[in-house]
């Protein structure tokens, strides 16, 4: 999750690394029927680790799957959670805690093979390729990079920066993709327990049925939603600090794929920090403002302290926080990270040490993003 200048973006290469998985995680010993399984017991072969900023990260982290006997089958419709860059679910544990208490679905944290270039760092990259291919190659980029993730694909492993060696992001398997992983996931979950009907989540064998899953994301996963949400109907679409995909240096009224008209509409949703830096340089204003699945001029309102917040809100335009980052975050990016990261989220803790997440609403709301059609 890196949130550099697209001068910093294009300078940043090392040779160094280092195991980089230990964010500490708040709520996973204390979410009610959690199921922790890996990509690789599910059936997904050869999943490398990923390096991010010389540092490497485990690309058979944990899936999380929630539910018991008391959640609605997942024929009624589940919600996916994607996380950013170098995270993984247990690093949303609070989040994903708060999610399926408060919506009785069932709940999962995606592991999956996110791009090794964080999304300023991708943006940055994309921008080489107007002087080496022209602007066309540029607006393609910023479309192949979600391409890469969800389906599967090698065009960042094919593209490089000014060296001529240093490739833009790592190559993703279609049989490491978000879409393949899902999939396995269900299989995996049918086999284990047929009569909750998983393997009705599946079309055709290797898709994803979208329009029974609600799907959220942060950081560079709400880029994924996105994008998603543009090319499939799903039943619901959640964005948490993004899109944060942006045409650096284009010409004014340049399009790109976030122009396009979306499949999913009216049961979209977003969330951020009104001090997150793609926020206050009006990048995800203007990403929020180009896409057809929110509607003309889409408003967007303060939680305030999320005391009083309404779900209804939700429904109306972008929620953004002011809330300041927890004082125990270790993320660089605080503001950013405060949205959903488990230690950087504001939180009211008791001499007990019991804790309250002052988003556990906001985050179920956005959960029942398919409800904001109703």
């Amino acid at each position: 999750m890196f949130k550099l200048t697209a001068a910093a973006a294009l300078l940043f290469s090392t040779n160094v690394v280092v195991f980089g998985d230990n964010t500490p995680n708040l709520c996973t010993d204390d979410i009610p029927g959690l199921t922790r399984i890996a990509p690789s017991e599910t059936g997904v072969e050869n999943i490398p680790n990923i390096t991010v900023g010389g540092e490497e990260y485990n690309g058979d982290a944990d899936h999380f799957v929630i539910g018991d006997s008391d959640t609605k089958a997942p024929k009624k419709g589940i919600t996916v959670y994607l996380p950013g860059t170098t995270d993984r679910p247990e690093l949303s544990s609070c989040l994903l805690k708060a999610i399926a208490a408060k919506s009785k679905t069932w709940t999962i944290g995606l592991s999956y093979a996110y791009l090794s270039s964080g999304d300023s760092f991708r943006n940055g990259k994309c921008a080489l390729l107007v002087a080496q291919e022209g602007l066309d190659e540029q607006i393609n980029c910023l479309k192949q990079q979600h391409i890469d993730a969800i389906d599967g694909g090698d065009y960042g492993a094919t593209h490089f920066k000014e060296d001529g060696v240093t490739k833009f992001w790592d190559e993703v398997k279609p049989k490491n993709s978000i879409k393949f992983r899902l999939v396995k996931l269900f299989e995996y979950l049918d086999d284990m327990d047929e009569s909750q009907g998983w393997r009705k989540l599946i079309k055709g064998g290797t898709e994803p049925n979208w329009k029974m899953i609600t799907v959220i994301g942060h950081s560079q996963g709400a880029g994924h939603v996105a994008y998603l949400a543009q090319k499939k109907k799903l039943m619901g679409a959640s964005m948490i600090s993004g899109p944060q995909d942006q045409c650096l240096d284009c010409p004014e009224g340049t399009e790109f794929w976030i122009d396009s008209k979306f499949k999913t509409k009216k049961v979209f949703t977003a969330f951020a920090s009104a001090d997150e830096p793609f926020y206050t340089n009006g990048v995800m204003t203007d990403n929020w403002k180009r896409m057809s699945a929110f509607g003309d001029s889409p408003s967007e309102s303060d939680i305030d302290f999320a005391v009083n917040f309404k779900p209804k809100q939700a429904c109306k335009g972008p929620l953004l926080t002011s809330i300041k980052y927890a004082a125990t975050s270790t993320c660089g990016g605080k503001e950013h990270c405060s949205t959903a990261i488990d230690d950087s989220i504001p939180n009211i803790e008791k001499t007990d040490e019991s804790k309250l997440y002052l988003y556990d609403d906001v985050w179920a709301a956005l959960a029942n993003a398919n409800k904001c059609n109703k």
